[in-house]
């Protein structure tokens, strides 16, 4: 088969990823529209299953209500399980199961690699069907919990944040339907964006007139804001962004405008004193000729996510700014380093603990782990501070053996030329292998190669194991991005550095790294 150019694929992976965003929201709005009339239940939730199935591009997706006798969760209704599992099957409802988990907490659960997972266990249910990767989205009911959304995948491409939007979306939908049909109330309502639905939702939202002016805005928002609608109807939405911010919002109000979907990042603080960072999807509302009549702004809070990951850069370049200034110093510094790294790690781990937020947990343990690995390369290179001409094969050989006893319970062979490596680039060399090998033992399998040329003025770092190959979309991100763009700063080439090698037949990755 053919393979189209880096830049082709990029754009085709960014029209896909549009494509499907913008279905999503059309599927809300048609759900909306259909809950509107429906008085049957057990129809509103099998076709709330269909269109989370479409939506997510999956076979699988159910509804699970809390069974009537004993513990657990039955499975109610749902698409592409045996008709003998519907009504009959079940999972756990503690809070080891990501269904429980979801209920217990009002909290959405997303996990890509279930197989891998270390906050709960993967019931029966799934691994009967292989089920890799799950979303589950409360549901809210009348006077208590109804249940749980989800949708599962046994293949295919990662479950993003956007998805978790557009379930919560369904989710809100199912709610206000059992709120109505509870109350006989069967008329139904002339909007499908109506303000209870968009007032359920966690997220800032907003509606805006084709042109940016602000039709509305839900209760989340205006409680950020300490303002009323009143006050901020009809002002221009970029108007309520910071400077720093306002190009991002108006760009993608460009995008919109043109019938696409935008989805950035950018800073919205409370106050001087409360910083926040959001990730903002808009969409287009069409009306009926098919032309943009109105825009919808959905913000999620995303500052502890965004803090962590500056707390981390920052702690990097704080240490190797230590380093420049003098090498008179060197041995003190990192041996300062690794203590601090090490005292980091456990406040990073006592503070995961304490987290009620499944999602906040993984993150701080993942940047507890990459501490340690940092920790790691430190102390190598304060053993090594000494000697001036130290060999590349003898560094790579010893960081590595300190990599397989604190991380790996797989095999990491080395070949690697025999070259002088330059006093400071032993830890962005360090660093950057660690985080390949990280890579590979985190979603690869089997024996790990790490090849190092010498090449002039650089060295090509190649780093292979067993696994299938990576994603087409690789390596550009689904989640925060920010193990790739430590490996793209250390490298010394950017954007440049890094290069997937899809004839390879095994996983393989190539790195240049500036000497």
């Amino acid at each position: 088969m053919q393979q189209l150019p880096a830049d082709e694929t990029i754009r085709a992976a960014l029209k896909k990823t549009h494509i499907r965003l913008h279905r999503q929201h059309e599927l809300v709005v048609e759900f909306g529209v259909m809950s509107l009339k429906v008085t049957d239940l057990d129809v509103l939730l099998t076709h709330a299953c269909e269109v989370v199935a479409e939506g997510m591009s999956t076979r699988f997706a159910k509804v699970l209500q809390p069974a009537e006798e004993g513990e657990g969760f039955i499975l109610s209704h749902g698409v592409g399980w045996d008709a003998s599992d519907i009504g009959q099957a079940t999972v756990g409802a503690d809070e080891a199961s990501p269904a429980g988990y979801a209920l217990a907490t009002y909290r959405p659960v997303l996990s890509n690699h279930l197989g891998m997972e270390h906050r709960f266990r993967t019931p029966e249910l799934l691994k009967k069907y292989g089920i890799e990767r799950a979303i589950n989205v409360p549901i809210r009911g009348v006077l208590s919990p109804f249940g749980v959304l989800e949708a599962d995948s046994s293949d295919g491409e990662d479950f993003v944040e956007s998805d978790l939007v557009f379930l919560e979306g369904i989710s809100n939908v199912i709610s206000m339907a059992l709120e109505r049909i509870s109350a006989g109330a069967d008329i139904p309502l002339p909007d499908p964006y109506s303000e209870t639905l968009l007032n359920a939702s966690p997220d800032w939202v907003e509606i805006l007139t084709s042109s940016g002016e602000i039709e509305f805005m839900n209760e989340t928002g205006l409680l950020f804001l300490a303002t009323q609608l009143a006050d901020v109807k009809g002002r221009r939405w970029q108007d309520l962004w910071p400077e720093e911010s306002r190009s991002f919002v108006c760009e993608a109000m460009g995008k919109v405008s043109g019938g696409e979907t935008a989805r950035f990042e950018a800073y919205h603080p409370i106050s001087a004193d409360d910083p926040k960072w959001w990730d903002v999807t808009v969409a287009p509302i069409l009306g009926a000729d098919g032309k943009v009549e109105r825009m919808i702004a959905v913000s999620r809070d995303i500052t502890e996510r965004h803090q962590y990951e500056a707390q981390l850069l920052s702690l990097i370049e704080a240490q190797n700014s230590k380093q420049n200034r003098s090498d008179l110093y060197l041995e003190e510094i990192h041996h300062r380093v690794k203590n601090s790294l090490h005292l980091v790690n456990t406040l990073l781990l006592l503070q995961a603990n304490l987290t009620p937020d499944a999602a906040v947990k993984l993150q701080l343990e993942t940047a507890a782990g990459r501490v340690v690995t940092i920790a790691t390369v430190h102390e190598r290179l304060y053993q090594a501070a000494e000697d001036q001409d130290l060999r590349a094969r003898d560094y790579l050989n010893a960081l590595l053996g300190d990599l397989g006893r604190a991380l790996a319970d797989r095999k990491i062979v080395l070949e690697a030329d025999d070259f002088v490596l330059p006093p400071e680039r032993m830890a962005p060399l360090g660093l950057v292998i660690s985080e390949l090998i990280t890579n590979a033992l985190k979603y690869g399998k089997g024996a790990i190669e790490v090849i190092v040329k010498h090449a002039g003025d650089h060295a090509l770092l190649t780093v292979r194991d067993e696994g299938d190959g990576f994603p087409d979309n690789y390596p550009k991100p689904t989640g925060t991005g920010l193990g790739m763009r430590l490996v793209k700063s250390y490298s010394g080439y950017g954007s440049a550095a890094v290069a997937v090698d899809r004839q390879d037949s095994k996983s393989c990755i190539h790195v240049r790294f500036k000497l």
